[in-house]
């Protein structure tokens, strides 16, 4: 057995002797042989083959190992690209790691991201509308209304260069057909002997008198895609100006902006007249991390675990005081008066007034879970249609109910043991 293992063990180092004839040296191939070694006991002890090979300054192994002879610059720099889960996903650019990760778990989840949510059409209460009305209720949905702006004027533009585009086709297509007839004619001209000079068509007319100018309108919604009016570049300098005036002005609703921003766009929006959607794409990529890093958590936070509005949980919090109330007294009144009514009345009350206090305490109601209804504003409901929403709020809603009732069993058996004393 023994003499197997040294055949082996022969065989392969002649293989590695002959894999070194290569341009790289003898260098190479000794570092090669010592992290072929170093993967060997790694599988022998974790179980997890590190290719070690990749010798750069963020693998943490480098630290704790000086002995490790690094490998040439050549190398580094051929798989510098190259991490196995060891480079720190922050240390260049935090804020694009952390949005990456989160949409990440947001995926795996099931769950739309902020992206998605804004170009498809989402469930509900995963929607546009459920986000704005989040939003409003923490004055920030002026963020959402830049963004979404933003978007439309992406569709002016892209509609603008394919007007354009349209009409130096059609330009094209009178020069042709004019040049044509115009051939045509001198044809006829030489057969028939009959005209002696070039007559001017309609077309050829047209084509030499400019273009007519698109009526001026007061703003580019007064167009419909069924007129044959075109959008001009002053309705979009006018609607990236309107856009300005109310995001972006010193006396706008303000979005989440910094102050060197503004002064770029005012720069180049209202003094150059720049309307190309190039000049938003910074401050489009700042509000777009406010929204996806801080409020669209919350907001998915929220319909996962809430489905009432504020003013539905105070309205509970103030019926459930009152049930409870009303079922303390009357166990106190049955127990006082030595009555001999049945004390597991108050169970009803007890039942009601918890629902409605843990309601108010937790926005969940349990009744709505179980129904897959969510309130977006006081007594205004909408239907869940997410299959990953309904899941949780029907297991959160079933799992409350059974707390409720226990809960209200315990109370009521409480006061059922306690014996009667007349006052």
């Amino acid at each position: 057995m023994f003499q197997d293992n040294t055949t082996f063990a022969n065989r392969w180092s002649i293989r590695q002797a002959n894999s070194r004839l290569h341009a790289l040296g003898i260098q190479t191939a000794l570092e090669e042989d010592l992290s072929r070694k170093i993967q060997h006991d790694e599988k022998l002890t974790t179980g997890i083959a590190i290719p070690l090979n990749d010798l750069n300054s963020t693998n943490p192994y480098l630290t704790s190992m000086p002995m490790i002879q690094k490998p040439s610059k050549g190398t580094v720099r051929s798989l510098k690209a190259k991490t196995y889960g060891f480079k720190d996903p922050f240390a260049v650019a935090p804020m694009e790691a952390w949005q990456e990760i989160k949409d990440y778990n947001l995926r795996v989840n099931g769950l739309p991201t902020l992206e998605q949510m804004m170009r498809l059409n989402t469930y509900s209460p995963l929607t546009q509308s459920h986000f704005s009305t989040f939003l409003r209720r923490r004055n920030a949905q002026q963020n959402l209304g830049f963004l979404m702006e933003l978007e439309t004027h992406n569709k002016l533009w892209r509609a603008y260069l394919q007007s354009v585009d349209r009409q130096n086709r059609q330009r094209l297509s009178r020069f042709l057909e004019s040049a044509a007839e115009k051939e045509g004619t001198k044809d006829n001209t030489v057969v028939d002997l009959h005209q002696t000079l070039y007559v001017e068509t309609p077309d050829t007319e047209d084509l030499l008198s400019p273009l007519p100018l698109p009526p001026q309108g007061n703003h580019y919604a007064s167009r419909t895609a069924a007129s044959d009016k075109s959008l001009s570049r002053q309705d979009l300098i006018d609607n990236a100006t309107r856009i300005y005036n109310t995001y972006c002005s010193p006396t706008a609703q303000r979005v989440h902006l910094p102050e060197d921003y503004r002064k770029a766009l005012e720069e180049l929006i209202v003094h150059s007249e720049r309307p190309e959607p190039v000049v938003f794409e910074s401050a489009r990529s700042h509000v777009f991390e406010i929204l996806n890093v801080f409020y669209y958590p919350l907001f998915v936070d929220y319909v996962l675990h809430k489905n009432i509005s504020i003013g539905m949980s105070r309205l509970c919090l103030g019926l459930g005081t009152l049930l409870l109330t009303l079922a303390f007294s009357i166990e106190l009144s049955l127990i006082f008066l030595a009555s001999s009514t049945s004390r597991w009345l108050a169970l009803i009350p007890f039942f009601f007034g918890w629902s409605a206090l843990l309601t108010s305490i937790t926005e969940f109601a349990w009744w709505f879970g179980i129904s897959s209804i969510s309130e977006i504003q006081f007594m205004v409901y909408s239907e869940i249609q997410d299959v990953i929403v309904k899941k949780i709020h029907r297991k959160r809603g079933w799992l409350w109910l059974a707390f409720i009732i226990l809960l209200s069993i315990l109370n009521t058996l409480i006061f059922v043991f306690i014996p009667s004393h007349r006052l």
